[in-house]
């Protein structure tokens, strides 16, 4: 009986401090699998600060938080939210979160355009400041790139600002290369990191079709150039988003953009061979 008891005051413990857990944010679209703390994530579900999001070979999941920034956590990958702070009123706040496997795309949100949003990694701290990132620790090596925006890596030792449309690749002695422009091959890459496979559509119960889909509910605010990259302006194409229309409780906005992956070819086929350490 006693044992019993413990039991269950261990298992309610368990759920209230879950249920304590502030929420930051809720996963915008998913491919299973993908868990946070040991739970299956589905659309709509609410993300809690400190939670650690991991995925398999197929899965990939998209986290939306509050102030509208969303982190796209590719396959075979582990994310853990160490920080998300939000003030809405006056548009201040703070975020960070760690990669210790695998890949992460970020879109920024409202607090990444006044304190900026850091992604740790073993190779160095990357700070965002209102823009798009992605940061591989598997892609021939560890690399950093700054899609748009502002981004500046840090280990300590060494510092370096990557231009919009560039990348860099950490190196064996902790340095880091210099900038240089993104190759089409090396985003190919990293979109493969997060593509939907055959039969994927992001956890939505109406998959999108190629009509109708879009970026988000209005046009992008910066459409300049990826520095000659413009051949690849077709990641933003409709038929290459999934797009899930989760309305999440704690949302301020029902049209909030839930943006997931690039599904390979952008007419349902297979996505290129995972990475082999997925």
């Amino acid at each position: 009986m006693k044992i019993r008891l413990a039991f269950v005051f261990a298992a309610w413990a368990a759920f209230a401090g879950s249920a304590l857990a502030e929420t930051v944010g809720n996963v915008g679209a998913v491919n299973q699998s993908a868990e946070a703390s040991g739970r299956k994530l589905s659309l709509g579900a609410g993300v809690a600060g400190g939670e650690r999001v991991t995925t398999n070979a197929d899965g990939s999941a998209q986290i939306v938080f509050l102030d509208k920034s969303t982190m796209t956590i590719g396959h075979g990958s582990s994310v853990t939210i160490n920080k998300f702070v939000y003030s809405g009123n006056q548009g201040v706040g703070a975020q960070s979160a760690t990669l210790a496997k695998g890949a992460l795309r970020f879109v920024g949100g409202a607090v990444s355009h006044t304190e900026g949003a850091k992604i740790e990694t073993p190779s160095g701290s990357l700070s965002v400041r209102g823009g798009m990132a992605y940061v591989c620790l598997s892609c021939e090596g560890t690399l950093f790139a700054t899609l748009y925006g502002e981004a500046t890596l840090t280990n300590g030792r060494f510092t370096v600002s990557i231009p919009q449309g560039d990348m860099v690749r950490a190196r064996p002695d902790g340095s880091f290369s210099k900038p240089y422009q993104i190759p089409p091959d090396i985003l190919a890459m990293l979109e493969a990191r997060f593509a939907s496979a055959h039969g994927q559509h992001g956890g939505a119960s109406n998959p999108p079709s190629d009509s109708g889909v879009q970026l988000s509910n209005s046009p992008m605010q910066d459409q300049r150039s990826w520095n000659g990259l413009d051949d690849l302006g077709a990641f933003w194409a409709g038929g290459s988003i999934v797009q899930s229309q989760s309305n999440a409780n704690n949302q301020n906005s029902a049209n909030t953009t839930r943006v997931l992956t690039t599904p390979h070819g952008g007419g349902g086929g297979n996505r290129p061979p995972p990475c082999q350490d997925c």
